[in-house]
């Protein structure tokens, strides 16, 4: 069973996604098409990146990845494909496939559809022929031109204060709980803070304890009817083991979350002190 995976900023009310889907299900019929998201904020491709990169990885080898984020060709921003880790990404140089390949030792990149007319929606006209040609397992350079040229972008990266006393990092990501993600992780972290105690500040907002997971903030020794957990702030490493600020039972829709009870949002600082 192969596999198709989708991203983009397309949003879930249009007729993109679908159009999306149908195009490659009538070239495909047997393929298998999974949605990773189509809420990307519009042609942010260090959100689109976060959620990609976080993801593409327990998909089995050989699954095919279309990015429709800032997809479009131009003079300054080709059409590439990109084999990664056993995995086959198409999209538009716009910097993404810099942000998915960083550190990675093997990478083939390809120039793809450099011959052919832009389309307004490559998307849906361009890539699904792309994936297509991969499905039916033709060869790379059959499909495209061999290059080692990517366009780069710069990023917010942690920086360490000479005396290893401070870690200054950014918020990357809120996610759908309003948990606002650090690039922080928890190797970096224990590596500088050798065991020390710690301060850390997400906006105005001082934190000395990092759980380990959500439910270490209830005290199970306490009766139900007087411990009242929910709406307490605290920190933790997620799953992907970035430090993240978050509200116990956070709920965007009802009672809010951390990006929006702490006004917290993207690239605001954080930091962390050890002492």
């Amino acid at each position: 069973m192969r596999i198709v995976t989708l991203t983009t900023d397309f949003g879930q009310r249009d007729y993109s996604v679908a159009a999306v889907k149908g195009k490659l299900y009538s070239a495909l019929p047997e393929v298998n098409i999974v949605d990773i998201s189509h809420l990307v904020a519009p042609f942010d491709i260090l959100q689109a990146s976060f959620i990609l990169k976080n993801a593409y990885h327990h998909f089995p080898k050989g699954s095919i990845h279309i990015i429709g984020v800032d997809a479009e060709r131009t003079p300054e921003k080709k059409h590439l494909l990109m084999l990664l880790d056993g995995h086959y990404f198409i999209g538009a140089d716009n910097g993404i496939f810099h942000l998915l390949a960083e550190n990675k030792p093997k990478v083939e990149l390809y120039e793809i559809g450099a011959d052919e007319p832009a389309t307004l929606f490559p998307t849906l006209y361009f890539f699904p022929k792309v994936a297509e040609k991969l499905y039916n397992n033709v060869p790379l350079n059959k499909i495209g031109k061999k290059t080692d040229k990517l366009v780069e972008v710069k990023y917010f990266k942690p920086e360490i204060s000479a005396d290893n006393t401070f870690i200054y990092g950014t918020i990357i990501y809120i996610d759908h709980y309003g948990n606002a993600v650090s690039n922080i992780t928890r190797t970096l972290f224990e590596e500088i803070g050798k065991g020390r105690r710690f301060e850390i500040i997400f906006n105005m907002y001082a934190f000395d304890k990092i759980y380990n997971k959500y439910s270490d903030i209830i005290d199970f020794t306490t009766e139900k009817n007087l411990r009242h957990p929910d709406g307490k702030r605290m920190l933790l490493f997620n799953d992907l083991d970035y430090l993240q600020l978050s509200i116990y039972k956070s709920d965007l829709e009802t009672v809010g979350g951390a990006s929006t009870l702490l006004g917290v949002k993207n690239f605001d600082q954080v930091s962390v002190h050890f002492f």
